[in-house]
């Protein structure tokens, strides 16, 4: 719960920041390019990535392979790039890191997964992790109240129909987060899964390089820890 209670005020710092200031801070956008065949994206994954994105797609559209990197981003943005990679087959490849928006949108979305040993592909919540937001509104500054709502509302309603259509289960992005796991405390920064239980939930193949390594995840990160789906029972409905 204390982890919930910091979204929220998180958030209201970052409103607050917005309406204090004339120019608030921005993220570095992500760089967005092409080479031969391969178009990657490093770092912010943001509205701008995705018009490059569209815009180099259309004018190439034998590409069918993105490299990326991200550690973070918006997620509106992702899901609309998610949808293209699955309407035009994308494989995806990750050298590096793939987390937050990055690992939610654009590496379930793919047609195909390439993963090299040692890169790290992790969640750490989503559009349901923030729907718990609801619980503190109680505590939130007044003029804050309705923003939230209407942000986790919109959020929440674009992430279901963005599983529902790549056909991923949802709660792909917040079953670290449940109590019978482990994974909920200060140590961790987030979670990943076995190769055999992302295909349960719905995602497509993915390929680990070089091909005689071990066919799995070889995250040596220890503030990332795996989720362990064999037993459903126990997990969140």
């Amino acid at each position: 719960m204390q982890r919930i209670f910091y979204h929220v005020i998180l958030l209201s710092v970052s409103v607050l920041s917005v309406v204090a200031c004339s120019s608030p801070p921005v993220p570095p956008e992500g760089r967005v390019s092409l080479h031969d065949t391969v178009i990657s994206i490093d770092g912010h994954i943001s509205a701008a990535t995705l018009e490059e994105l569209v815009r180099l797609t259309e004018a190439n559209p034998d590409v069918r392979h993105l490299l990326v990197t991200s550690e973070r981003g918006d997620p509106m943005a992702a899901m609309q790039i998610g949808y293209l990679l699955q309407q035009k087959q994308f494989v995806i490849e990750v050298t590096d890191v793939c987390l937050e928006a990055c690992a939610n949108y654009l590496f379930t979305a793919a047609e195909e997964r390439i993963v090299h040993a040692n890169a790290l592909i992790a969640w750490s919540g989503g559009a349901l992790d923030r729907s718990w937001i609801y619980q503190w509104r109680s505590y939130m500054l007044p003029g804050l109240k309705g923003f939230v709502t209407r942000y986790a509302d919109a959020y929440l309603r674009r992430e279901t129909r963005f599983f529902e259509r790549i056909n991923v289960d949802q709660h792909i992005t917040v079953y670290g987060f449940d109590k019978n796991i482990g994974c909920v405390n200060n140590v961790y920064r987030g979670f990943y899964y076995s190769a055999a239980d992302l295909l349960s939930m719905g995602v497509g193949v993915t390929r680990f390089v070089p091909a005689d390594s071990k066919q799995d995840f070889q995250i040596t990160d220890s503030s990332y820890c795996q989720v362990d789906l064999s037993n459903r029972l126990l997990l969140i409905n």
